[in-house]
């Protein structure tokens, strides 16, 4: 008769899932203006920093503009001060005075439209990121809201993995104890990652959910967005605390009835059936809770055919 050893529960803490790179963020630049493009420094896949001038448009027609709402104040200004004093002279009505305001006045924020129309001329780089990709050329004619050029945050890396819904499931309430990393292609370094973020619908095809770590920039390990990576995650705690393993072909009954296992008692060579509850069946181990223990031997194959109290002989294989 073939037997086994009731063992303890081996590491089901420890996962492994396949990552994909990404960055902080991904943005496309725009001007808030139309204009012609006269200056670029755009160059694909270089590092810049947050403030630097990236493009400018032709800023003339609108230093033009300036130029021209300023006189227009200076002109609505000039009226305004004219008709106040003809109206305290009683030369002039109220209706007067209150449309030489309201030229003013206008004229006011017409001058401050045009100064900011001119600030947009000049597109400065939000955050330290890396240019992704140049959208347009130099020279080119652009319209407000075209995208020019994409930038992406690299200020920290991304690592996203799919996580199945039965395996989120079965470990709620349990904290991460430590995650780290690693190039898919070369894993004989780890490094730490940190949780960031997950998705609390899974994916309708997949069935799975997105769980984000990140980590800081390391020059030793070159990586950008879209690469392959592994991410391991050790969770705290244990879900079967008092659970034993035992063969899933040492139990018998079903989910109905209820499952068992057959005890060897080894004093008098005879087996007695034990009931157990099974926690989790992974492969070829089932983890059970019951009246059972470490070292015990259990019936492994031919289980169904054990009666209680049946004498049994141990298979002890050839020599």
């Amino acid at each position: 008769m073939k037997f086994a050893e009731v063992s303890p529960i081996p590491n089901f803490d420890e996962f492994t899932f396949p990552a994909v790179v990404s960055a902080v963020k991904t943005v496309d630049l725009s001007f808030e203006v139309s204009g012609r493009l006269i200056q670029t420094d755009l160059v694909t896949g270089s590092d810049i920093t947050k403030g630097k001038l990236l493009a400018t448009i032709d800023r003339k027609p609108f230093e033009r503009r300036v130029e021209e709402s300023k006189t227009r104040l200076e002109q609505a200004k000039r009226e305004l001060d004219r008709i106040e004093k003809m109206f305290a002279q009683n030369l002039v009505s109220q209706s007067a005075l209150d449309s030489a305001k309201t030229s003013y006045e206008l004229s006011v924020i017409d001058l401050k439209n045009a100064e900011q129309d001119l600030s947009y001329t000049r597109l400065y780089a939000p955050f330290d990121a890396k240019v992704s990709q140049r959208l347009v050329e130099n020279n080119s004619f652009v319209k407000s809201g075209t995208a020019i050029a994409r930038l992406q945050d690299v200020s920290k890396i991304y690592f996203n993995i799919n996580v199945p819904e039965r395996l989120l499931t079965a470990n709620i309430g349990r904290g991460i104890k430590q995650a780290s990393a690693t190039l898919a292609t070369n894993r004989s370094q780890w490094y730490p990652v940190t949780y960031v973020e997950h998705s609390t619908q899974p994916d309708p095809v997949s069935q799975t959910y997105e769980v984000v770590f990140a980590m800081e920039p390391r020059k030793e390990l070159p990586l950008t967005p879209g690469a392959r990576a592994v991410v391991k995650v050790s969770l705290q705690g244990s879900l079967y605390s008092d659970g034993l393993v035992v063969p899933v072909k040492a139990l018998v009954g079903d989910e109905n009835d209820g499952f068992a296992v057959w005890v060897l008692d080894d004093s008098l060579q005879t087996v007695k059936q034990h009931s157990v509850d099974v926690k989790h069946i992974e492969g070829d181990i089932a983890v059970v809770e019951g009246p059972i223990s470490l070292g015990q031997k259990v019936v492994a194959a031919g289980a169904a055919q054990m009666r209680e109290n049946m004498k049994v002989l141990p298979y002890k294989g050839e020599k």
